[in-house]
């Protein structure tokens, strides 16, 4: 049976971050990332338009958690410890310039997100982490001294420390759940709208740099700016995309 100081499990942009740095400040812990696809970061590949905004140009902790319509007092402390500034610099050190857009998210230059899974594989690799795929994780357990992991096909490993970095996949609440650990309900976050208005009629595909966007809920009104795009089924966009997590944030409304 395989032994590990640090397992993550979910092969994304965060799971691939806290395992690198974990074996490059720590370089005798056997590290490892387990994955449950056949393809790890593809998130990454697919983000800000297969551009991949990696960051945002704001370095105050108390106005970058303002963008975040949850967690926000709880992501106070790790941005005064790790925020845009460190991000930055961090890709930086491996060869990865970043540059700010007209709405303050930040890109690498090439406009290509492979730049950035290429930057992120490579430091895995050097690091020594094990990366696994097709490596579905049925069911945790701890124990005295860790966890035991249990892999579909009947395999079984043990690892001192557990990161669960799944993201939305819902086999990962249900390890977090199996854990005993108590978890708020998700909602929904980061879509487009449906609007069947006449006035959109023959506009799909305009887009425009820095639009406007507001919502009016029951619970208040909320406003964006950015790049906006008018699709076949309604708008799209950054703006859009981020008024939508923040008017949402009580679904019920949206029932």
């Amino acid at each position: 049976m395989k032994n590990y100081d640090f397992l993550v499990i979910g092969g994304g942009a965060a799971g691939f971050f806290a395992a690198i740095n974990c074996a490059e400040h720590r370089p005798g812990l056997k590290v490892a990332i387990f994955e449950a696809t056949p393809r790890v970061l593809s998130k990454v590949k697919v983000s800000g338009g297969g551009r991949c905004n990696v960051t945002h140009n704001c370095f105050d902790p108390k106005q970058l958690i303002r963008h975040y319509p949850r967690g926000s007092k709880e992501l106070l402390g790790p941005f005064h410890k790790f925020g845009p500034k460190e991000t930055i610099e961090w890709f930086k050190r491996r060869g990865v310039e970043l540059k700010i857009e007209a709405d303050n998210r930040m890109f690498p230059t090439t406009d290509n997100s492979q730049t950035i899974i290429d930057c992120l594989t490579t430091a895995v690799e050097k690091s020594g982490v094990e990366l696994r795929t097709k490596a579905l994780v049925e069911s945790v357990s701890k124990e005295e001294e860790g966890f035991l992991i249990r892999l579909k096909g009947g395999e079984d490993v043990k690892a001192k420390t557990l990161m669960l970095a799944t993201g939305s996949a819902g086999f990962g609440t249900n390890l977090a759940k199996d854990l005993g650990h108590t978890l708020i309900e998700p909602n929904p976050s980061l879509f487009t709208f449906e609007i069947d208005h006449p006035l959109l009629k023959g506009l799909p595909g305009v887009s425009f740099p820095l639009a406007s966007a507001e919502l009016k809920t029951n619970d208040g009104d909320f406003a964006q700016e950015g790049p906006m795009l008018i699709t076949h089924w309604g708008l799209s966009g950054p703006a859009v995309l981020r008024l939508s997590a923040f008017g949402t944030m009580t679904p019920a409304r949206w029932g």
